[in-house]
Order: C-alpha cells, then structure tokens, then sequence
C-alpha cells in the first residue's frame, strides 16, 4: 500500500469517469504532483506516487488500471481464468516489446416505460481494442466500434435534429428507420524522448478540467485528428504545459465537389494549457483555445502561421473575441483538502458579457465511496459565432458543456464500490433558456418572428426544465477492461411551462459492457 511505482509506458489512461474513480483518488492525494486537469493523463507523467490512501480492494482495483497484466499460464483453463477476470484478452510481451488486444461491447436491452409505442429499446456495440509498448518510449493504441441501436425518444429526437449520434458521429438508419447504425474509430501514437516531453498523434477526444463537466473543452462531441505535446518543468515537474492542435468539421458539406458526396466544412483548433502545482494543495490552470477559420464561400483559405504559435495568451492578443477566429479562454482551480476532499472551479470567457463558470467538489474519505456535487452555469450566446461554422463546436455538437449555453446546472453523484460490486446514482437538475441556449445561432443571427405588418418580434425568454435521474448496479467482471453487467434506469423529465408542455422517459435496461470512454446522455 505504501509502494511507489515509476512507470515506462506512454500510452493514456482511458478516458472514463467510472474506470479512473481509484485512480483520481490517490492522484488528488495532498502529497501527489500529478497534473489531472488535462484528460486523458499519460502514464509517463505518473511518477512515483504513494497509493496509502486507498483500501485493500481500492489497491488492487489501481494497480489493474495502471499496470502491466502478468504473462498468461500455459495451462488452459488457467488462461481462460485470467483472461476472464483478471487480464488483458490476449497478451504478447517479449520484453522489449508489450501488446494487448482486448473485446469491445456494450450489449443493452431496455424498455421505456412511457413510450405508447412500447418498441424495444437495445444498443449492440462490438469492437476491439489494441494497445501496445514498443521499448520505453514509445506506445500506440487503436479501437473499433460497430453500433446498431434503438434508442429512446428524446436521444432519438436528438439523433434526428442534429443527423449525430451524441459523442459517436453521424448515423444511417437501422430496421425501417426505427433504430440507427454507424462507426467509430479511434488511435493514438506515444513517444517520450525523455521524462519532461511527450509527444501525441491520433484521433479521438480530449477534457480539461477536474469535474465531471468541463466549460473549456469536453469529450462529449465526435473524435478529432490531433497532435499533442505535452511538457513538465520546474521543481518536482510542478509545471505542466500542453499544446493540442486539432482538425474539426462541421455536418454541413462544401458546395462543389468532384465526387458524389462533397468533404464537409472544417476548422482547426489550436490549444494551450498551462497547469501549475502551486503548492501541495492549490493547482491553477490557464486555458486558451482558438478556432481558425480554414475555408469560407471563396474556397480554402491560406494556411495562418497562428496556429503553430506555441505560447499561451498570442492568440488572444492578435483575434480578440469578435473575430471570425474564434478565441475562448478559462481558467481552471483545484484545491486540496486534509481531510480527503477537493474543491474545483472554472472561469470561461468568450467575449463581452458571454461567460460561464463551474464551482464543485469531491469527498474520498470514505474507503470505497466517492461523493461529488457540481454547480455549472453559462450565460446567452457563449461559445456562438457569427459565422455559423466558427462556433465552439465540432460534429454539430457542441465543445464544452452538451447542453450549450444559457443554462444553469446542479449534478450530483454518488459512487460505491464493494470489491467487485459498484452502485452510481447521479442527478441532473437543469435549467435553460430558449433564447441564447444554441451555440450555433448569435446575437446577430438569431431566428426572427415577423408579425404580418413586417414588425420584428422579439422571443419569448421562456425556461426549460430537466430533471434527470440515472442510476444502476452492477458486477465487476474483469477489471483491466472495465468488463461489467449491470442493470440500471434512465429517468428523465422536461417541463416547459410557458407552453405547458412536458416529457418523460423512464428508460429500464440491462447491459453487459466493457467501459472505456465517456458517452453523455444527461442533457
């Protein structure tokens, strides 16, 4: 419990609340120097770090996630065991060279309650998964889904408004336009020259902040191309700083093309975060992300140097936040309890009276029970454009928080895991506003009313409500993969009082998954 591990991999922890619960508790430990504001964390910067605080089965549960499986048994039986419940699928590890290759699934079968149609509701997910070390610097990884699902009818309303999938991308319909199918993929190559650099190229998805939502940058939109370099110095590597350049697009496809279906619109984004360990219980944060404007109605538009610019705070400098390059910036706090508990905040700002901020914290006290409880708010028109394509977003949805904008949010979670046997409760109470709430429309090109003598009618300011309750119980099966089953519940209820109106959806399912990546449906 008191051991110190050094680490030669350069591959990321998966990007996944349930699966890093242990893992962020001893990485919020008062006496660790890990920086966890920038998501996924690499194994390379997880440097010697006591694991005193978790419990007996918390240990083992830690030491599965960021550890190599053992080299499997001849006997067959045997390897059937492990590979069930303790190990990686299969394993090849030559020493100089480690590769492991396990299943993807989230097998789901559910009924909604509230739906008079009374259809089945089902997600069937299959994929696999590579990860692989090639000496001491370098690693890469590559995953597949292949998903068929019916889904209930507010995500499917959703699917069908936006033409995507929510953080999985665009859809073909399934079965008579009851269900939807599609793809994903992800990959990410590794190198680290030396303990202070690491360096990334891949596609997929990136988080900034130490809640369970990000007002900067979240992984709830579609996998992008990017590069990364990530960078510590300073005394005890107290200094974190990252650069992430990535490729985004929009659903909207170009208007001339030589094939039958034309590539669609993109931007590029280009990141900088700087994280400071400022003392052993304060981390502050300093965020800047820009979206350049790559193609407008006359064509591609020449490459700008900007977005190679490596420092913090240029950027801002030379757009502003007006601009058709569009510039937000943030910061984020964390601070370190003695008693086991963190308090986290966000500042976003996007210009003139469009901001956001976040204030929230978690208890770890308890052996095996983590508590958090999260206040979000954005004002109107934050991330928005007036150039619709230059908007915070990527894959029609949005960058930061999925609900867009002019809302006000209260989350509260509960997680409990007894040796093999894991419980999550959480709550969504929202409040948002018609006006102002999508991104992807301004102040200046805002939807009208025209009464019939010509006269511009301003929009009702009317409030929309959402209760969300999601919860479920489940078995651990194989920690390395995050194998479970579980049964769960979908709870969810919109009210719009100015027009009377509401919706609900009682969604009851049964899963058997393997769960490594985030995927919101509390919006």
């Amino acid at each position: 419990m008191l051991a110190t591990v050094a680490f030669g991999q350069q591959q990321n922890l998966p990007l996944n609340r349930e699966f890093g619960l242990v893992n962020q508790k001893v990485f919020n430990d008062i006496n660790s120097n890990v920086h966890t504001s920038f998501q996924p964390i690499n194994q390379s910067f997880i440097k010697s770090i006591s694991d005193s605080i978790l419990s007996k089965s918390e240990h083992k549960f830690y030491l599965a996630n960021i550890s190599k499986s053992e080299k499997k048994p001849r006997n067959f039986f045997k390897w059937m065991y492990r590979s069930m419940f303790y190990e990686n699928l299969m394993i090849v590890d030559t020493g100089n060279f480690y590769l492991t290759v396990d299943p993807l699934f989230n097998i789901e079968l559910g009924k909604d309650s509230e739906d008079p149609s009374g259809k089945t509701l089902y997600k069937n997910t299959r994929g696999v998964m590579v990860r692989a070390n090639v000496g001491e610097k370098f690693s890469f990884e590559t995953s597949f889904y292949e998903n068929q699902m019916v889904l209930p009818d507010y995500l499917t309303n959703y699917a069908n408004s936006t033409t995507i999938i929510p953080g999985q991308g665009r859809w073909k319909a399934f079965k008579s336009d009851q269900g939807y199918d599609f793809s994903s993929a992800s990959a990410n190559l590794s190198y680290s020259p030396n303990k202070h650099f690491n360096f990334q190229l891949g596609t997929g998805k990136n988080f900034v902040g130490d809640g369970y939502r990000s007002l900067l940058l979240s992984d709830a939109s579609f996998n992008y191309p990017f590069w990364k370099i990530i960078t510590t110095f300073g005394k005890k590597d107290q200094f974190q700083y990252t650069k992430l350049n990535a490729s985004l697009s929009s659903v909207t496809r170009r208007d001339e093309a030589s094939t039958s279906e034309s590539l669609f619109q993109r931007k590029t984004m280009s990141t900088h975060y700087l994280s400071w360990l400022a003392t052993k219980w304060l981390n502050i944060g300093l965020f800047e992300s820009t979206l350049w404007q790559t193609e407008d109605s006359s064509g591609t538009k020449p490459l700008q140097w900007q977005q190679f610019n490596p420092i913090i705070g240029v950027n801002t400098a030379t757009t502003g936040f007006n601009d058709v390059n569009h510039t937000v910036i943030g910061t984020n706090l964390k601070l370190k309890l003695p008693f086991k508990a963190v308090i986290y905040n966000q500042f976003v700002y996007d210009g003139s009276s469009k901001y956001g901020y976040q204030v929230g914290a978690k208890y770890f006290g308890i052996p095996n029970l983590t508590l958090q409880a999260e206040y979000n708010s954005s004002e109107a028109f934050t991330y928005s454009s007036d150039t619709r394509l230059q908007t915070y977003s990527n894959y029609n949805e949005p960058l930061a928080h999925p609900t867009g904008a002019n809302f006000k949010e209260i989350v509260g979670i509960i997680n409990y895991k007894y040796k093999r046997v894991f419980t999550e409760i959480k709550m969504n109470l929202i409040d948002y506003g018609t006006v102002g709430n999508n991104i992807f429309f301004s102040e200046n090109n805002t939807p009208q009313i025209v009464d019939a003598d010509g006269n511009i009618l301003s929009l009702p300011a009317i409030s929309n409500k959402l209760t969300i309750i999601q919860a479920h119980l489940g078995f651990l099966i194989n920690p390395k993969n995050n194998m479970s089953i579980l049964i769960g519940i979908n709870k969810r209820s919109y009210e719009n009082t100015a027009l009377n109106f509401t919706n609900e959806t009682n969604y009851v399912y049964f899963g058997f998954r393997t769960s490594l990546r985030n995927l919101y449906d509390d919006f």
